[in-house]
């Protein structure tokens, strides 16, 4: 077949598929064809006429008389199409002088082969986007389950100690623009050491995640609770005054001394730090002042709550009154 730029056929018909369009000399050699031609033939086929065409076959066509537009046949046209295959198109035959012009739909076979490799892709791709679509659920999940591991404590399911560090500067940059309430409650279990001697490990981490119910029971969804340390707890109260902190403290620490937990003998207690925001004071002095309240309470006898004042003179307990107020 000749492979020079075509002489014959426009070269806008070339690339097309729907039309299959071939020129053959009187030998039946294959002159020149679009890809639409090609397309539908094997190279296994040949480029000889006499074997591409079934029907009519090239013979016959050579016999037959043209009209005076040069239309040689027109209607059902059949080439074998290689490999034991053959296809079937609707077109007509042109000749002039010695060449003949084959023009021809693309046959229905190949339309319906063509739609259903078509269908079988989209079902491919169907199937693939669900796939990814799976797939990329299950890595959000992953991804989910990893910020809140990094979030979260591992043991007690509370705001680690980072979330509660990032969450306090917001609402420090909060009071600062609008200078509402804002209040930080620290609490360490009494004599929690003693008990992991006691009782071992398991039984402390269980005693551990019982306090996070507790907490997170007793607290709004505004408030954040943080696991502190190992048996310290931090509940972060914005929106909240002293006396509402207290309030909140002292109910904590009333349900821990009221729960008896086996296999204690003993009430869990714990000795609480309340604080709240000074004008000027940074997150790491907060933190530090509300540990203080906490170490004031511990040398106060444990298991009662003590308010941090601007400076270690004036921090004071605070249990008596709220047992006043709310028996």
């Amino acid at each position: 077949m000749n492979t020079a730029r075509f002489a014959f056929i426009p070269p806008w018909l070339d690339p097309l598929r729907a039309v299959a369009v071939a020129i053959f000399d009187s030998n039946g050699d294959l002159i020149e064809a679009n890809e639409g031609f090609r397309f539908t033939l094997s190279p296994e086929a040949g480029c000889n006429a006499a074997q591409r065409l079934f029907e009519p076959s090239f013979a016959a066509l050579l016999k037959m008389l043209p009209d005076e537009t040069g239309l040689l046949y027109s209607g059902s046209i059949i080439l074998h199409a290689g490999h034991g295959t053959k296809r079937t198109f609707a077109g007509t035959v042109y000749r002039r002088n010695q060449l003949l012009l084959l023009a021809a739909d693309l046959d229905t076979s190949a339309c319906e082969s063509l739609r259903g490799e078509n269908e079988r892709l989209n079902q491919e791709l169907d199937d693939t986007r669900k796939r990814l679509s799976r797939r990329n659920l299950t890595l959000q999940k992953l991804q989910d389950e990893i910020a809140a591991l990094k979030r979260n404590d591992g043991l007690t399911g509370l705001a680690n100690l980072k979330l509660l560090d990032a969450r306090l500067s917001e609402e420090i940059q909060r009071w600062e623009r609008y200078r509402r309430p804002l209040a930080l409650v620290l609490l360490d279990l009494d004599d929690f050491g003693k008990i992991n001697d006691e009782f071992g490990r398991e039984v402390g981490d269980e005693l551990l995640q019982h306090v996070a119910t507790i907490l997170n029971g007793a607290t709004r969804t505004l408030d954040l609770v943080a696991r502190y340390g190992g048996q310290e707890f931090a509940v972060l109260l914005p929106e909240t005054n002293e006396m509402g902190a207290m309030i909140v403290a002292e109910r904590l620490r009333m349900d821990l001394e009221s729960m008896l937990i086996l296999p204690l003998l003993r009430p869990l207690t714990a000795s609480f730090g309340v604080a709240l925001l000074q004008a000027e004071e940074k997150r790491d002095a907060y933190y530090a002042r509300a540990g203080r309240a906490v170490k004031y309470a511990k040398s106060n006898g444990k298991n009662c709550i003590a308010m941090a004042g601007t400076i270690a003179e004036r921090d004071h307990l605070y249990q008596s009154f709220i047992q006043e107020n709310h028996v």
